[in-house]
């Protein structure tokens, strides 16, 4: 199989979460967060087998749309919805329509005033965008994610800031299994506003042709809005740093979140 074609596959397989999409942190019993995001993104270059930038990738671009929706059951049961509309070209093929629908939740097993810990599981499926296989070979299927998350809420430089972890086994039908690790640092310098790091990592297990890795940074800048701050934007750059068997994707964000 072609490299490149590898590259394509692979960039329209990860799915990149943000914070706020299955935190650590439950939702409140009654409440619901909705999220609405856009990325845009492209490449021009890929990582090789070596970890090399040095593949070319003609007209390589993707444009995902998602709706991310989660509401807290209970204290310690959160249930978690997501639906992807996806659209990419790679220079010899295009898809656009419904990647995927994923469902599922997280069971908070501690939490105190500054520390939580949960462990949550969903299952994703019913879309083709991101079901094409290594071997060209499109068959739909199921995939499972399961994933420990981990946070806590400290002071950075007399400002409130948290840090969120998380590790995931992503188990797929057809295409090689992935281990996921996801890190989050936000800062809040002011009460309407956010700055956030994060770094999206993982890697395949290996397979006929090889495997891939990958590890992807963001930055962004969230704005809170309303006296309770129920609703907010965000706006972030982010960008693959390193990887093997990767297209280099340079991608901005732009969520709305939305509570009630």
């Amino acid at each position: 199989m072609k490299m490149w074609l590898r590259l394509a596959v692979l960039a329209v397989c990860l799915v990149l979460p943000s914070v706020a999409q299955a935190g650590a942190w439950p939702q409140m019993k009654g409440e619901t967060q909705a999220i609405i995001t856009y990325e845009p993104g492209s490449a021009d270059q890929g990582f090789d087998a070596s970890g090399d930038k040095t593949i070319a990738l003609n007209k390589w671009t993707q444009n995902n749309l998602s709706l991310f929706v989660d509401h807290g059951v209970t204290e310690h049961l959160t249930l978690t919805a997501k639906v992807n509309y996806r659209d990419y070209a790679t220079g010899s093929e295009r898809f656009s329509g419904l990647s995927s629908i994923e469902a599922g939740g997280r069971w908070t097993l501690k939490r105190t005033d500054d520390f939580v810990f949960a462990l949550g599981a969903t299952l994703e499926g019913f879309g083709k965008g991101r079901r094409t296989d290594y071997d060209q070979t499109s068959k739909g299927g199921t995939d499972y994610d399961l994933r420990a998350y981990a946070g806590r809420n400290f002071r950075l430089l007399g400002k409130d800031a948290f840090v969120d972890l998380q590790a995931a086994r992503h188990l797929r039908q057809y295409e090689a299994n992935e281990w996921r690790v996801d890190a989050t640092l936000g800062v809040k310098p002011s009460p309407k506003w956010m700055v956030m790091a994060q770094v999206f990592a993982g890697r395949t297990d290996k397979a006929a042709w090889g495997y891939a890795q990958w590890a992807n940074t963001e930055l962004s800048v969230v704005r809170c809005f309303g006296p309770q701050q129920q609703t907010s934007l965000q706006l972030g750059l982010r960008q693959t740093v390193a990887g093997r068997n990767v297209p280099a994707v340079h991608a901005v964000v732009v969520s709305l979140w939305k509570t009630f």
